[in-house]
């Protein structure tokens, strides 16, 4: 995949996940889009996401396709004591690379920052730098259906490269 059409499907998902989930976010596992390895790795992620619920995250999403999960503003709080300890019962059945590096959040964070700086120099005002290479949308204070964010949106598709551009899918 080109890096035009990548920057494209990754503008794609943003608005999606802005749009869909509420805000945009993502805890995304990097899995391989190829037959039964992606297969594997999706089976692997359902039965992680159960095992997050029943362990008492009970908004815990289930994975998109791809086995990458979209964690949206107000959804499960990463940080909290609940969270930390269905993640240490459900550690045999985490998806492979659900784990973020330091680096990769690094790379994240600096891209999204390029992202939101042109969605505010492009006319959203309120839109938010990112956190921890996330980017989290406020919906009751910016309207992702407006015309002007879908124009900002398409101003900025390749502020960034979106998310960092990277192979894999996650950011």
């Amino acid at each position: 995949m080109d890096q035009m059409t990548k920057a494209s499907v990754l503008l794609a998902a943003a608005a999606l996940a802005l749009t869909a989930a509420g805000c945009g976010g993502s805890g995304a596992s990097k899995s391989s889009s190829s037959g039964s390895n992606a297969n594997a790795t999706l089976e692997k992620a359902v039965k992680y996401a159960q095992c997050m619920r029943e362990n008492g995250v009970t908004g815990f999403p289930d994975p998109d396709k791809n086995g990458r999960f979209m964690i949206a503003a107000g959804g499960p709080d990463r940080n909290s004591p609940q969270f930390k300890k269905a993640q240490q019962a459900c550690k045999s059945q985490e998806p492979p690379g659900l784990q973020e590096n330091p680096a990769e959040i690094a790379k994240d964070q600096k891209e999204w920052l390029k992202f939101a700086q042109c969605m505010r120099k492009n006319g959203i005002q309120d839109f938010p730098d990112p956190k921890d290479g996330r980017l989290l949308v406020p919906r009751d204070r910016i309207n992702t259906n407006s015309p002007q964010f879908k124009n900002a949106l398409n101003a900025c598709r390749d502020a960034g490269h979106v998310g960092g551009g990277s192979e894999n899918g996650n950011g």
